[in-house]
């Protein structure tokens, strides 16, 4: 039987996408915040599983009990408890699911529609482009946390409320960066050669404006997944967010916050919790931004 002949071996060249993930693994701060934000999405799925006690669960004979590794702690609750006996860290793994997931699901729907209306402003002219222009300026004026607590002041305060504000005060920001990406490509010197090669919009936006937008598009992506965090979080603090007894980041830091002189790891593990999730997400970004322009450019 002939054996193969292995002489000259053929070049492997990746496909776009796997570029763009050998581009993100040379990037070791990028990958230490992927692992994060994946330990965070596993927690959020497995919340109920991994949290010794439910969330509201009061243990009287604890009140304000010092973390674990403090000389009065004790080890069946790892960070203490707060004032009313319930543990924290069961309380901060319940609010993974409530801020980081609820986070997660309000920027997904607000990418989605505000990045479809962004690419109709972008590719449009005339009159159409022009009003969507004025009504993006004007929402964009406003300040997505402000427009965050009047929509909830609104409506009331509960977590689809929040997350519903939220997603509306996030969907200019994708409005916006899409459409000044797209329009920014439109005056490209290859856009205008497809145009003269007979290419219809679809194709020119698929095939030649969105792998260049992409890295913009997830700058904005990432960028909207720490402000909804904060949002939600500060909502919380500002009890307007979801309801007692749902527990929340934000509310848990609110909790606490007259307790930081005399139990002050009731401040410092949700105030660290809300920190590591938004630095986590933020590393992710800028590698995937770096990645993607190095694997499409």
């Amino acid at each position: 039987m002939a054996q193969a002949n292995t002489i000259y071996q053929e070049e492997s060249i990746p496909s776009p996408l796997r570029q763009i993930w050998l581009n993100f693994l040379s990037y070791p701060m990028a990958m230490l915040g992927l692992w994060i934000f994946a330990a965070f999405v596993l927690m959020a799925i497995l919340a109920p599983i991994l949290a010794p006690y439910p969330p509201d669960f009061q243990h009287t004979d604890a009140l304000l009990s010092p973390p674990s590794w403090h000389a009065n702690g004790n080890i069946a609750y790892f960070l203490g408890t707060d004032d009313l006996g319930r543990d924290i860290f069961s309380n901060l793994l319940h609010g993974v699911r409530t801020t980081f997931g609820s986070s997660l699901v309000v920027t997904a729907c607000a990418a989605i529609i505000g990045i479809f209306l962004g690419i109709l402003s972008g590719m449009s002219r005339g009159l159409k482009s022009s009003i969507l222009n004025h009504i993006l300026d004007a929402t964009l004026a406003i300040p997505s946390l402000l427009l965050a607590i009047i929509l909830v002041a609104i409506s009331g305060p509960s977590l689809l409320n929040v997350m519903m504000a939220v997603g509306i005060a996030l969907m200019p920001q994708f409005m916006r960066a899409t459409h000044n990406a797209v329009h920014h490509e439109l005056s490209r010197e290859y856009v205008v050669a497809a145009k003269l090669d007979g290419a219809n919009q679809f194709q020119i936006f698929y095939n030649v404006i969105l792998p260049n937008i992409l890295d913009a598009l997830v700058v904005q992506f990432t960028l909207a997944i720490s402000i909804a965090i904060i949002d939600i979080a500060t909502l919380g603090f500002l009890r307007i967010g979801a309801p007692a007894p749902t527990s929340e980041w934000g509310a848990i830091l609110a909790d606490g916050i007259d307790l930081i002189f005399i139990a002050p790891w009731n401040v410092t593990f949700p105030g660290l919790t809300i920190f590591i999730s938004v630095l986590s997400i933020n590393l992710v970004g800028y590698g995937l931004q770096r990645a993607v322009k190095e694997g499409l450019g």
